[in-house]
C-alpha cells in the first residue's frame, strides 16, 4: 500500500497543538502563509484550552 503524505494544513494544526501542550508562545508560529498560520494557531488554541 502506498503511503500518502499528510495534508500540510493538518500537519500545521498538529504542530500547533504540540506547541500549545508544551506551553510555547503563539508568537513562535513558524508559518508565514495565512492558511497554515491560522491552522497552527487553531491547534495552539485547542491545546491551551485542553491544558486549562
Amino acid at each position: 500500500m502506498k503511503r500518502q503524505k499528510r495534508d500540510r494544513l493538518a500537519r500545521a494544526l498538529s504542530r500547533g497543538y504540540q506547541a500549545g501542550i508544551l506551553g510555547r508562545s503563539w508568537e513562535n508560529c513558524p508559518y508565514q502563509s495565512l492558511d497554515a498560520r491560522s491552522y497552527w494557531l487553531g491547534g495552539w488554541r485547542q491545546a491551551r484550552a485542553a491544558r486549562a
